[in-house]
């Protein structure tokens, strides 16, 4: 019997639709754009800055030199781009974080520049908050240099509480004298420009830090990935106790160091909790560590999607699923790879997002569209893709 041409096409094309499902997932995760306006997004934190408990989101644009924040928009309107103003200017912005520094209930917004400028910056609101009109003012926001931190190159900072109740930054830089620093308060109501820093560990290259009570003792330790020279590897900085009696003792001890791993990797972003870390590495591997008992730790490498290298930030679903984003832009030979990528729990590497020769930054999940389940916001740099965040299928 002759068949229809037309019915072996039909025939073929679902046959290779049901391939490309196989292959790549069921579901798709839309991309939504809140940015893309400008060049080289490059990293994305969270605070709430007009107080409507939504996650509001603060980014430095390394290219473009300019630090930047959205104020969420609603869930009805939160797959268009977001409002955004310009909170400051400076070259080489690696890392913007939200913060109260003052205590007044209202965020600050400190910056971190590496390449020459070697600043950290803070930007103030300095307007009466009446609306979101105010805030979206860049006439609003006033911006000053940390002088008594000038001269790293400094990559990320985060806020964190001293034992005693004050307030402080943790900050990791990179290159010639690179180090992790405390900058702390002395004493209630001082300003931050009068803070005192202590460094506290010499470093390579700082990736990524979190704050995190690792040994359950009531107080917030400093986890940190180095990637770069002796000190690199991912570790654990414990808070000396507090001393009420004597403050001065308290803010000369040291603080005791724990290595969870990552000596012979080149660790990128991790993903940090008291007896779990993941960690992503230009190794084409992302590693687990656990901890077994007191300061033992195990690890198990992984391998990341078919000839992705640069494995750039690492975050986890409480389903077991592993989102990764890498640098497919740098690898050499250039291939035409994704840089976003979903690992389903006993599955194997699916497909966020097909554009190729990508350079994606950390991730944070998070319900951005008020479904009930959990986004994936990221930024990329260098296909202009700005700030994003993709849709998850499940509602």
């Amino acid at each position: 019997m002759r068949r229809n041409p037309i019915f072996q096409v039909m025939v073929f094309c679902v046959f290779l639709a049901f391939r490309v499902s196989s292959v790549c997932g069921d579901e798709t995760w839309t991309r939504h754009t809140i940015d893309q306006t400008l060049q080289g997004a490059d990293g994305v934190r969270l605070g709430d800055f007009n107080g409507d408990q939504l996650p509001d989101i603060v980014s430095g644009w390394e290219e473009s030199g300019v630090v930047r924040l959205y104020l969420h928009p609603g869930h009805a309107r939160s797959k268009k781009p977001w409002p955004a103003v310009t909170v400051g200017k400076g070259k080489s912005p690696e890392d913007a974080v939200p913060l109260d520094i003052d205590g007044d209930g209202l965020l600050e917004v400190v910056s971190c520049h590496e390449g020459k400028l070697k600043r950290v910056f803070v930007h103030r609101f300095k307007a009466k908050l009446n609306d979101d009109k105010h805030l979206l003012r860049s006439t609003n926001w006033e911006s000053k240099p940390l002088e008594i931190l000038d001269g790293q190159q400094w990559m990320f900072a985060a806020p964190i509480k001293l034992n005693g109740g004050r307030s402080a930054m943790v900050l990791g830089s990179k290159n010639k004298g690179a180090t992790l620093t405390l900058l702390k308060q002395d004493k209630p109501g001082q300003p931050i420009e009068e803070w005192t820093v202590k460094k506290i560990r010499q470093a390579g290259w700082v990736m990524s830090i979190q704050v995190i009570d690792m040994d359950a003792d009531g107080d917030s330790d400093i986890v940190f990935s180095d990637r770069k020279g002796v000190h690199r590897g991912i570790g654990w900085l414990e808070q000396p106790d507090q001393n009420k009696l004597d403050k001065r003792k308290v803010d000369n001890q040291t603080w005791q160091e724990h290595s969870i791993g990552g000596k012979d990797n080149e660790i990128l972003f991790i993903e940090a909790a008291p007896s779990r870390v993941l960690a992503s590495t230009r190794n084409s591997v992302w590693i687990e560590y656990k901890k077994t008992f007191g300061d033992n730790w195990v690890s198990a490498s992984m391998s990341n999607p078919k000839d992705v290298v640069n494995g750039k930030a690492i975050r986890s679903f409480k389903n077991g699923a592993i989102v990764l984003t890498a640098n497919t832009a740098a690898a050499r030979p250039s291939p035409t790879l994704p840089g976003i990528w979903l690992k389903p729990s006993g599955q194997q590497w699916q497909v966020i997002d097909r554009t190729t020769q990508t350079k994606f930054d950390r991730i944070e999940l998070i319900d951005i569209d008020g479904d009930g389940d959990l986004d994936i916001l990221t930024c990329e740099e260098r296909r202009q893709l700005g700030v994003v965040w993709y849709e998850n299928p499940e509602n």
